[in-house]
């Protein structure tokens, strides 16, 4: 089993966040960051602006390495159908260059519902997948970042 990389892009507008609803494995709503898994030959800055617009419309430009987190399968809620995934996630905090496209993603997860800005500060209030990664997201974003690999957020 190999594992993957991944890049998850944090937009802030208006101290809201921008999500992907999607409905998850138990037919559930939950909430993610967009992002997706790295092509080889493209950097992760790449790849966190390339997964943007093809889920959201959105040209971004990728700054600064926010987060390193893991999601080992067998180890969370969902090891049911995700006991076989390892993905290694680099959380990127992107600027909106061109929004004259968003929600024109041309290139969706099938099980993506639509896009949401949800208040950052309620964040924890929504099912927002994985919760752990919250308080590393509201803290680095309002406060100096402590730490960059923050572990398995399953």
């Amino acid at each position: 089993m190999q594992i993957r990389s991944s890049v998850q892009a944090v937009i802030i507008k208006n101290e809201k966040i921008l999500t992907v609803k999607k409905v998850a494995y138990d037919n559930k709503i939950m909430y993610i960051l967009p992002g997706g898994g790295q092509e080889h030959g493209e950097t992760l800055k790449e790849a966190v602006v390339r997964k943007c617009l093809e889920e959201s419309g959105l040209q971004v430009e990728a700054k600064e390495l926010l987060h390193v987190s893991e999601y080992i399968g067998k180890n969370h809620q969902h090891a049911e159908w995700d006991s076989h995934i390892h993905v290694v996630v680099h959380h990127f905090l992107c600027s909106i260059k061109d929004e004259s496209g968003f929600n024109k993603g041309v290139e969706t997860d099938p099980e993506q519902v639509a896009l949401e800005w949800l208040p950052l500060g309620e964040l924890s209030s929504y099912p927002f997948y994985p919760s752990k990664i919250i308080p590393h997201l509201i803290n680095d974003i309002h406060h100096a970042k402590t730490q960059v690999y923050v572990g398995d957020m399953g």
